[in-house]
């Protein structure tokens, strides 16, 4: 009997052993959206025309995970994307802190900018690391939050890889567009930046309102709105898009137009033809029923593949030297863009190409050849670490 005891004990313990280490391979990412976002519903200008389609790029995160699913196979762990929605910050913050509760330590921001800056200072002080995969905008990189890391290019990246192009083709003097938003100012500003660093001239920075506003529809004629002024090339700060469509072969000379519309920047291009990455177009496509792969796709595929490599190369189970690992040298992401990617220590911006393309080709990637830089030639795009400034 006594055997019988120590048998069913022992068979218990093994029981409760496996169970443990079957809770260590279970491992969730959080990922943290805005229900009805503003940016992934059908954008609409007038006479119900579509100039922007419904968009949710959750599809390149599971993607990620998919991905790299032999490598997480062979280090004995499965990963799991636990998605959830919030409506407002307090409800936003109040599903973090319950996945972080749950045990989950790495957490993907797909929110607006507002939000990621919301969510992240509710965060600062709570042992999980977040990755803002879809907001740009260059105050969040300034913020330093010690626990905020981002794959989504920011706008000074965007605009410097534009900027690298115009001087490579010396067109260097610019006309700004810029228009009525909040948004479209913060494009504008990071533009003249880049403008700056590699002395482009922008000759003047000229206001307009939406294409379809009659009471300022004269001064909304491209024709009036790029006369009177010599220009190589015209940037447009349009993040609504309704004007920027307008623009092309509107303009008072016959002059390249960047920025919105015409030539863009952005961190993927469904037509990339190198490095594999046809491949991983194919896949999203084949995952989204035939949707073609963003930039913001790209950025929460990488969010997630990110993780799971970190899990995977660490080589421990202890959270806070993955997140170590994560942010540190070692780190060597595959982004099917010919470079391996990791993040910069001053701002947590995931250094990588962006791509310069139109609707249906990439003509460039920046980095260009000659643009170089004293230890990461990828460090030309984005604010540069001497001039960084936490806020």
């Amino acid at each position: 009997m006594t055997n019988l005891k120590t048998l069913l004990l022992s068979a218990g313990l093994l029981l409760a052993m496996a169970s443990t280490a079957l809770a260590q391979g279970e491992i969730a990412i959080g990922y943290l959206s805005l229900k009805e976002d503003p940016r992934y519903l059908p954008n609409q200008a007038y006479a119900r025309i579509e100039i922007g389609a419904a968009d949710n790029p959750v599809a390149g995160a599971r993607m990620g995970i998919e991905d790299l699913k032999i490598i997480s196979d062979a280090s004995k762990q499965s990963f799991s994307l636990d998605r959830q929605e919030g409506t407002d910050l307090p409800s936003l913050t109040a599903a973090l802190n319950a996945m972080v509760t749950g045990g989950e330590r790495f957490v993907i921001l797909d929110l607006p900018a507002d939000l990621v800056d919301g969510v992240a200072a509710a965060g600062r002080e709570l042992p999980v690391t977040l990755i803002n995969a879809t907001a740009s905008e260059d105050f969040l990189r300034n913020r330093c939050y010690p626990n905020l890391l981002h794959t989504s290019a920011s706008d000074r990246m965007t605009a410097d890889a534009l900027v690298q192009y115009l001087r490579t083709r010396n067109w260097t003097k610019v006309l700004i567009l810029m228009g009525p938003e909040p948004r479209d100012a913060a494009l504008a500003a990071s533009f003249r930046a880049a403008a700056d660093r590699l002395r482009l001239n922008v000759v003047d920075t000229r206001p307009f309102t939406l294409a379809a506003d009659p009471a300022n529809r004269e001064a909304n004629n491209p024709l009036l709105l790029t006369g009177n002024a010599d220009y190589d090339v015209i940037f447009i700060a349009d993040a609504q898009g309704e004007y920027a469509r307008y623009l092309p072969y509107a303009t008072q000379l016959p002059r390249l137009v960047v920025g919105s519309t015409g030539l863009v920047s952005t961190e993927w291009q469904w037509t990339f033809e190198r490095y594999g990455a046809p491949q991983v177009s194919s896949r999203f496509a084949a995952l989204t029923n035939g949707q073609r792969m963003t930039g913001r796709d790209w950025s929460t595929w990488m969010a997630a593949k990110a993780v799971v490599t970190a899990y995977a190369k660490s080589r421990t189970q202890d959270p806070a030297q993955i997140a170590d690992y994560l942010r540190g040298k070692r780190l060597r992401l595959d982004g099917s863009k010919g470079v391996q990617l990791n993040f910069r220590t001053w701002d947590g911006q995931m250094r990588m190409p962006m791509m310069l393309a139109t609707p249906d080709a990439v003509i460039a990637q920046a980095p260009l050849e000659g643009f170089q830089h004293q230890t990461n030639d990828l460090d030309t795009l984005g604010t540069d670490e001497p001039e960084h400034q936490c806020e």
